[in-house]
């Protein structure tokens, strides 16, 4: 046979084996007709794992879709409807699974009922878009074992646990065009667990709020949050039981615009060996774009535990603290160090810094630390701060800078008035020690 024969004849059998295995199949579980699977589970069964294929559904499907290692899979609602998959197990179980999965996405699904919502699991790549997940009484979306998530456009709301998790090696990425938000509410856990594994916000997407727990809580993960450009406050995190908690050497770090409020307590916790950095920015426009964090009864930010954390930027921390807390201040440090570069810290109850234990604290660059009720900067046990020009600190309730007896302040303190430390300033290239107090 010639050869170019017989090469056209395998192009073609490869061309209708690809196209045989290619499916759309319509799923209407609350009326089935001729031509439509009663269920997402009979239309799966039907396929060819290997895809790829398109499930078209309606009505509200009871039951539990385990969908164990299908490629380039896509399951969505019929246009302009939202289809709803519900638990149909005694006790509750896992409403849609997805294990060892590549290329499934998900569309305008409303999931429910379950232990847990939605899992995507066992190293499987998934993509959920207009995705709502609520009334779980377990979790609302996990992504776990080194799988891959993108959302889009997407709730996780009013579930019994926590509402988003990503662990064990995970990674998921949330993303949506402007105007638009994903949101993680009203959960009676944590809102955003991140858990040995690795969390980015683009566009300043993520809405958490009214959680029971913490709205963030990272343990040995990464966070990366890119918040709004000044038009709006971006990420937003508020009314939750705590703020953003960083614990057991996690990272993290939030660009441009994000609203850290009203959370309990504390608004930002660094625990452990962890760090986080902020940078905030000014548009062209002078838009800003800045963290905002306040509103909370104790510190604004808690840094703790051999942690550090950096303020790049005209960020804020502001009216945080409370008079019948103990921790009241807008930044608390302990066995820690903080760097304030162009950041302010105003209007706080308490100092607007403590440091204790051996912590250090820069203030540099057009820093600003003011009106506060107590002290601007107060250095407890063995603790230091450095100071570099330009930066005010003023019109606090207390000194500007106050020192105990084992603790030193060092650097430029041109117009710094009503400071009590121990400082050692540089005058002439001649380090000098002394004891002073400056009015």
């Amino acid at each position: 046979m010639n050869l170019k024969v017989t090469w056209l004849i395998v192009v073609l059998c490869l061309a209708l084996s690809l196209s045989a295995s290619a499916a759309n199949v319509s799923v209407n579980c609350t009326n089935p007709q001729a031509g439509t699977f009663p269920s997402i589970t009979a239309a799966l069964n039907s396929l060819d794992p290997a895809g790829p294929n398109v499930i078209t559904v309606q009505g509200t499907c009871k039951e539990n879709v385990f969908i164990f290692y299908y490629q380039r899979l896509t399951i969505q609602a019929a246009p302009g409807q939202t289809a709803v998959i519900e638990n149909a197990a005694n006790p509750a179980g896992i409403v849609l699974q997805a294990f060892g999965c590549r290329g499934l996405v998900l569309v305008n699904l409303v999931i429910q009922g379950g232990s847990v919502g939605l899992l995507v699991n066992q190293a499987s790549e998934a993509v959920i878009q207009n995705l709502v997940a609520k009334n779980n009484p377990g979790d609302g979306i996990v992504a776990q074992i080194d799988s891959t998530l993108g959302v889009e456009s997407s709730k996780s709301i009013n579930n019994g646990g926590v509402g988003f998790t990503v662990a064990s090696k995970a990674n998921a990425t949330l993303s949506t065009v402007p105007g638009e938000t994903i949101t993680v509410s009203g959960n009676g856990g944590i809102g955003v667990v991140v858990d040995t594994g690795y969390l980015q916000v683009n566009f300043g997407a993520l809405h958490v709020d009214h959680n029971a727990g913490a709205a963030v809580f990272v343990a040995q993960g990464e966070l990366l949050m890119f918040g709004g450009n000044g038009a709006g406050p971006g990420n937003v995190f508020q009314n939750n039981g705590e703020g953003v908690d960083l614990f057991d050497t996690s990272s993290a770090r939030f660009f441009g615009g994000n609203l850290i409020q009203n959370n309990g307590e504390v608004g930002l916790q660094v625990v452990g060996g962890s760090s986080v950095e902020f940078f905030g920015f000014t548009e062209p426009d002078g838009t800003v774009a800045e963290t905002v964090i306040q509103g909370h009864s104790g510190p604004g930010v808690n840094i703790v535990r051999s942690s550090a954390a950096t303020f790049n930027g005209p960020n804020v921390i502001r009216h945080n603290g409370s008079a019948s807390d103990s921790l009241r201040s807008g930044i608390r440090i302990e066995h820690s160090n903080v760097t304030l570069d162009g950041t302010t810290v105003a209007g706080n109850t308490g100092p607007g810094i403590v440091a204790r234990e051996s912590s250090t604290v820069n203030i540099l660059d057009k820093a600003v630390i003011r009106n506060n009720s107590e002290d601007g900067l107060r250095l407890m046990f063995q603790s230091n701060g450095g100071f570099f020009q330009p930066l005010q600190i003023a019109g606090n309730g207390g000194p500007s800078v106050s020192c105990d007896a084992s603790s030193l302040a060092f650097g430029d303190f041109t117009g710094i008035k009503n400071v009590n430390c121990n400082v050692q300033a540089e005058v002439d290239r001649v380090a000098t020690t002394s004891r002073v107090v400056l009015h």
